[in-house]
């Protein structure tokens, strides 16, 4: 697992939800796509810890990518 500093010398752990999130003070640009492509991040974090390889990982996020574009909705929808 990799820690980092981030915004205001806060640690940031993978698959944490962003300081931006938390805190409430900025609004998102593109609200939904910025929450997917975190959602889909998290599951790919997820599946690393489990030690799938990408082989494994990089087709199974891309099915979910193209079922999004084909339905043209977010999975909350």
């Amino acid at each position: 697992m990799v820690w980092r500093v981030g915004v205001g010398g806060t640690w940031v752990v993978p698959g944490s939800a962003s300081q931006l999130l938390r805190d409430g003070s900025s609004r998102l640009l593109r609200p939904d796509e910025q929450v997917f492509e975190a959602m889909l991040a998290g599951w790919r974090d997820q599946q690393l810890a489990r030690s799938l390889a990408p082989g494994t990982i990089g087709p199974r996020l891309a099915m979910v990518r193209r079922f999004q574009v084909f339905t043209n909705d977010y999975p909350w929808a």
